[in-house]
């Protein structure tokens, strides 16, 4: 395998759009220098799917380059929304019937980087997930390896300083059909919705098997159902 995959990679602010996690169901020794090694039953985060079907890109330990799809199993999470906008979040958590129901997207502000949205009482708070120079996770002071650490322990302990704060899962039957955009699309009427690949919509009506309605970024219109396909939480 090539040096130059290694400088083949998306631009940095859609590098994290579809990290999820795996877990490995062998041993992989790297043969080439933009290769990862890895041990049976370590996890990795997924960084890239796209490049290559054969071949992912994937962080461990700090560490980054590519491994074999058929040596892992993926690991998705509901929780993880993508490139969702602040509004989008926001309205979503809002329409869920318990505090502490939570999301985590990319964030806007920072490329690269995730932001951790929490419903609590009326309203939602965003709190910025920091990694260190290692590549660990963290709101304050606890350290994690992986953001599904930080879920599950913020699950028994706040996320808030201020106040008392515990993630829960979002109830499923509170949330709309949600898609993820696999191609770019440009409107070419007022009433279209423009789609840029990686963005999480939400499916608002399905007229037709051809155009479908959504909401993006507080804004609705129609787009081409075949630039989507079903969003499960593993984008």
């Amino acid at each position: 395998m090539m040096m130059h995959r290694l400088e083949q990679t998306i631009k940095l602010a859609d590098r994290f759009l579809f990290v999820m996690e795996a877990v490995a169901k062998h041993d992989f020794t790297a043969t080439a220098e933009d290769e990862l090694s890895f041990k049976r039953t370590q996890t990795l985060k997924v960084l890239n799917m796209d490049d290559d079907q054969n071949w992912y890109r994937a962080e461990l330990d700090g560490k980054e380059g590519l491994i074999p799809s058929n040596y892992i199993d993926m690991a998705p999470h509901a929780w993880y929304m993508g490139r969702l906008s602040r509004a989008d979040a926001e309205a979503r958590l809002k329409k869920q019937p318990n505090d502490g129901a939570f999301l985590i997207r990319a964030s806007e502000s920072s490329p690269g980087d995730f932001s951790l949205s929490v419903k609590c009482g009326p309203e939602v708070q965003h709190f910025k997930v920091l990694r260190d120079t290692q590549g660990k996770f963290f709101l304050w002071v606890v350290k994690f390896n992986s953001l599904n650490e930080l879920v599950t322990y913020h699950k028994n302990h706040s996320v808030s300083r201020s106040q008392e704060i515990r993630l829960h899962d979002m109830e499923v039957g509170a949330l709309q059909e949600m898609v993820v955009a696999h191609y770019d699309f440009v409107p070419q009427e007022a009433n279209e919705l423009e789609l840029k690949r990686g963005d999480i919509v939400t499916v608002l009506e399905k007229g037709n098997s051809q155009w479908w309605k959504g909401e993006l970024r507080g804004c609705q219109g129609l787009f081409p159902a075949t630039y989507v396909c079903p969003y499960l939480g593993t984008e």
